[in-house]
């Protein structure tokens, strides 16, 4: 059974901690960068001694902000579903250095991914279903250049055909879709962009068009938008087979 998750989407569903993922299941979580002072410590505190030297090293005390709000919130979103104390998981990676629970048949760990722009941070959990998610802040970017340079054919056409106004948000809205679906593969960049394509055309549901490396793309993943407020795009991309999915910000 698909989800149709743009005609489901009623709003985001508040909640203080993760429960319960079905096999079937997909859970989103929104997650805003403004924290108090004693949730990033508690948070700070689920890091590893690595993880809280990388914080170290940003040069922008902003970027570290979202990057401890974005792991402390998945360590203790990951604790709650695996019944366990978030700063005690370990993590290994796989392919061009995805995060994953190590020790861990693929089959039946829990996957997870994140990503963080602007004032949000955007998580998504699912069990043995790869899964990718991507959220950007609009902003001002040379969108024509990208598109020419680096999109498929198809999608510039459909980019093209954008009107003028409406080419800002057609821009972040086929980019998200294109890195969630690559950080689902657990390929990076290293792929070329080219190389797959994505539905870019606004107002109509985003999809998984076709890649070059697997004629089977459009009928093993789905791709769907993520309602992230005014000025963001965001997207998930995860394994078909989801038969609910719940949209969560954490409170």
């Amino acid at each position: 059974m698909e989800c149709d998750v743009t005609a489901e989407f009623g709003g985001w569903e508040r909640a203080t901690s993760s429960g319960v993922l079905g096999v079937d299941e997909l859970h989103v979580w929104r997650v805003a960068v403004t924290r108090t002072a004693f949730e990033l410590e508690n948070w700070r505190a689920l890091l590893t001694e690595g993880e809280r030297a990388r914080l170290g090293r940003f040069h922008f005390a902003e970027d570290a902000h979202r990057e401890l709000v974005s792991k402390g919130a998945m360590r203790q979103l990951l604790g709650g579903y695996l019944g366990q104390h978030g700063g005690g998981i370990a993590f290994a990676t796989e392919g061009r250095g995805k995060p994953v629970l190590a020790d861990v048949p693929a089959a039946e760990r829990i996957e997870f991914n994140t990503s963080h722009s602007g004032e949000w941070v955007l998580l998504g959990f699912a069990r043995g279903r790869p899964l990718g998610v991507d959220v950007e802040r609009w902003r001002e970017i040379d969108g024509a250049e990208i598109v020419r340079d680096h999109f498929a054919p198809e999608e510039i056409a459909a980019w093209s055909a954008v009107p003028a106004e409406a080419r800002t948000q057609a821009f972040f809205h086929g980019w998200t879709r294109k890195e969630a679906y690559l950080k689902a593969l657990g390929t990076g960049l290293i792929k070329p962009l080219a190389s797959f394509r994505v539905r870019l055309t606004p107002g109509v549901r985003a999809a998984v068009l076709g890649d070059d490396a697997d004629a089977q793309a459009a009928e093993r993943w789905e791709l769907h938008d993520v309602a992230m407020g005014p000025g963001y795009a965001g997207a998930v991309a995860v394994a078909k087979g989801i038969a609910r999915v719940r949209w969560l910000e954490l409170a």
